[in-house]
């Protein structure tokens, strides 16, 4: 497990809900001054608006550090026989962490020929980001019974970090107290290098 890992793993609910307001709200602090510029149109508009999107990136690369160390942390801890695999997963988030600011680029396009060549694009991110859910969520059902999970078992969990502001406060403690178990017995995983 590299420092990132264990950086996001061993953080308490608190300080990883304040880390996501931190990061988004400093991303956004430089919009409230343009809110002003914002009211002239269009040109301000539009300034206003790619600020907001330059400024949500860092706070989406935050989540998904969050998201893979936790994917990460918990597929070690199951069993081998139930562990999902675990490159499509990281290629699923290095997909949302490229697709952020590419997002940026695509949603400036007005060319109705390549905005038709990438439409494809936000569908695979939806995709990418539903398995990531799902990865993270059933990881977490199975590294805690030990057994394989069910929909109802794994679909809470997903959707807790799907509202990652209010997941983080249920999510984060059952990771804690993976991680205080493992250190406990002396068998702390270790992720294996993708």
């Amino acid at each position: 497990m590299n420092w990132i890992e264990r950086l996001f793993v061993r953080a308490k609910h608190w300080q990883i809900f304040l880390l996501f307001v931190a990061v988004f709200a400093i991303g956004h602090f430089p919009i409230i001054g343009n809110f002003i510029a914002a009211l002239k149109p269009p040109e301000g508009a539009a300034v206003t608006l790619l600020l907001a999107e330059i400024a949500t990136v860092p706070a989406t690369w935050c989540f998904l550090l969050w998201l893979w160390s936790l994917g990460s942390f918990l597929s070690a801890l199951v069993p081998p026989e139930l562990r999902l695999k675990k490159r499509f997963f990281l290629l699923a988030t290095l997909y949302l962490a490229i697709y952020a600011p590419v997002s940026i680029g695509l949603l400036q396009i007005i060319d109705p020929e390549i905005f038709i060549a990438t439409l494809p694009l936000p569908f695979v991110a939806l995709f990418c980001f539903f398995y990531s859910l799902y990865f993270v969520g059933k990881n977490l059902a199975m590294a805690e019974t030990g057994k394989p999970a069910t929909y109802f078992d794994w679909a809470g969990p997903a959707a807790l970090l799907w509202f990652c502001l209010i997941g983080v406060w249920f999510i984060q403690p059952r990771i804690n107290r993976l991680y205080a178990e493992k250190r406990n017995t002396g068998a702390a995983p270790e992720a294996t290098a993708i």
